[in-house]
């Protein structure tokens, strides 16, 4: 009656052993359309907090923003959305849709405003109005969001002091105008088929523009900023607001590197 377990107990060595190894990594492989839907999405993520998180709101990310039945935007913010946003900022340099001197200077606006909060023995209130900058009542510590705010920062850390080490114009700035492209593409239907046809040509991959000819770069960024510019004068007469809205994101982009 005592052989079973004593074999599991001879065994149990090599039990944990094996139930100890670790897991096996398999390494995401993606179809082209399916990237293609994931960077469309991550630039229409950004957008939020490229239209509400500036200076109306003290550079603090609204909570919310509501579309239905009447537009509404939240104005209160927490721990662990502000630390969104800065991880959100540190994102869209990655992904090429802002400049490291945006980078930076939405990152210096937001701990500027973020130093001037009221606190209590050094921790952040769990909700203030982005507006006042008041903490909205009750007034109250979460630890959870304490957290995340925390973890958010201790990740955003790297990315800042990374910087230095990247080229001033990269190859990614291209692909975050892609990005744009494709859904101004989306949005306008049949409307200024050319324009957004040669566009569509000149930001076509491999992307033509080496991440360390900043001069060629340069120049391919201003024929670029033309051709948009011809794009937002073909949809100004009878485009839909959301089409017209991404074809000026799409000339704000162009026009960031020469700005910043």
């Amino acid at each position: 009656m005592a052989a079973p377990l004593l074999v599991l107990w001879l065994a149990s060595p090599a039990i944990a052993w094996w139930i100890s190894r670790p897991l096996a990594r398999h390494a995401a492989r993606l179809t082209a359309d399916q990237t293609l839907f994931l960077r469309k999405l991550s630039r229409k993520t950004w957008a939020f907090f490229e239209t509400f998180v500036g200076p109306e709101d003290h550079w603090l990310p609204p909570d919310n923003y509501q579309e239905h039945s009447a537009p509404v935007v939240a104005h209160r913010t927490s721990p662990t959305n502000m630390g969104l946003a800065l991880l959100a900022n540190l994102s869209a340099y990655d992904f090429g849709y802002i400049t490291a001197g945006q980078l930076i200077g939405r990152t210096a606006e937001a701990f500027r405003t973020m130093e001037a909060l009221e606190r209590h023995q050094g921790h952040f209130y769990n909700w203030y109005d982005t507006q006042s900058l008041k903490p909205l009542p009750p007034t109250y510590i979460s630890t959870v969001d304490s957290g995340n705010l925390a973890g958010h920062l201790l990740t955003l850390r790297p990315g800042l002091l990374a910087l230095h080490d990247h080229p001033i114009l990269e190859a990614r700035w291209f692909e975050g105008l892609s990005d744009t492209l494709g859904i101004l593409v989306d949005a306008a239907g049949g409307a200024a088929a050319a324009p957004l046809s040669q566009l569509q040509k000149d930001l076509a991959p491999p992307v033509r523009f080496p991440a360390n000819d900043t001069c060629r770069g340069t120049k391919a960024l201003e024929q670029l900023a033309k051709t948009t510019a011809e794009v937002v004068n073909s949809l100004e007469a009878d485009a839909e607001s959301q089409t017209m809205g991404w074809a000026h994101a799409l000339a704000r982009q162009c026009r960031a590197p020469s700005m910043s």
